[in-house]
């Protein structure tokens, strides 16, 4: 499903822990007024909080309102997305999402023994079917692939011998050593994933309101368009052009819109702090 960024979704406002579930029935009675089932609001509050940023299905249903009456519908929206935050389902994504984040383990390695039976195994395989397929072959390829036959079969024979470097003690310590440094490397690789990624979705919701208010902070609404390609706009300003999608949508959705999200998101950083 192709996703459009919206500032008016971007907009979580602050809202008591004994409101929440008043929260969400209004937020879900706004959704359907705006044609939005509830499945699809939750998947994209989910998408933007994991993806760091906030998405809608259908953004012409919100730029129909009244600008007058946009800050309402964010405030009611936005207590919906924090209402569903503090569900099981959302918990169960955020478990779900930490573990993808985890870091594989490094797997030990293979025993000389094992690697030595492996090969055999492999090289004994490539000989018959080789040796299967001449039949069918023309005399002068039939030549050719002997000598292939006399090469595989030169290096099964140098599998067990014990001048060959490939499967001896000092490799397997090599590779034992090789080993033991990446597991090092995994130890310290979870610890990062653990102080990322704790088991509260908490810091996730921290940082996209942060990101939020960095990107919609001090846009000229004033800004001046001009023709592109197209049909498309385009904004007088160079710097403003080459700004993100993310700030070019808080700029589309208005100064009423963006100042009532930049108050809740500020709001509700400072409910994160208090842990509440």
């Amino acid at each position: 499903m192709r996703r459009i960024l919206v500032p008016a979704l971007l907009l979580l406002c602050v809202v008591p822990l004994i409101a929440l579930r008043e929260a969400y029935v209004t937020g879900s009675d706004i959704l359907r007024k705006l044609n939005i089932p509830d499945d699809v609001a939750h998947d994209c509050i989910w998408s933007s909080f994991s993806g760091m940023y906030l998405s809608i299905p259908d953004a012409r249903a919100l730029k129909a309102v009244a600008k007058g009456d946009r800050a309402a519908i964010v405030k009611d929206i936005a207590a919906y997305a924090r209402a569903y935050t503090q569900t099981d389902e959302f918990a169960r994504k955020y478990l779900e999402y930490r573990d993808t984040k985890k870091p594989e383990p490094p797997q030990p390695p293979k025993s000389m023994d094992s690697l030595k039976s492996e090969q055999k195994a492999s090289l004994q395989k490539s000989i018959a079917q080789t040796e299967a397929s001449m039949k069918s072959l023309d005399a002068k390829t039939q030549e050719t692939m002997k000598g292939v036959i006399e090469v595989m079969k030169t290096q099964l024979k140098s599998i067990d011998d014990p001048a060959n470097p490939m499967y001896s003690k000092d490799m397997e310590a090599m590779s034992q050593q090789g080993y033991e440094m990446q597991k090092q490397e995994y130890q310290k690789q979870l610890a990062a994933w653990e102080k990322d990624y704790p088991t509260s979705p908490t810091p996730l919701i921290r940082s996209w309101l942060k990101k939020f208010l960095e990107v919609s902070d001090g846009i000229d609404f004033n800004a001046q368009l001009k023709d592109g390609l197209g049909n498309t706009k385009m904004f007088v300003n160079p710097e403003y052009e080459s700004k993100s999608d993310q700030w070019k949508m808080c700029y589309r959705a208005g100064k009423e819109t963006v100042a009532a999200g930049r108050a809740a998101a500020e709001a509700w950083l400072k409910d994160l702090e208090k842990g509440q």
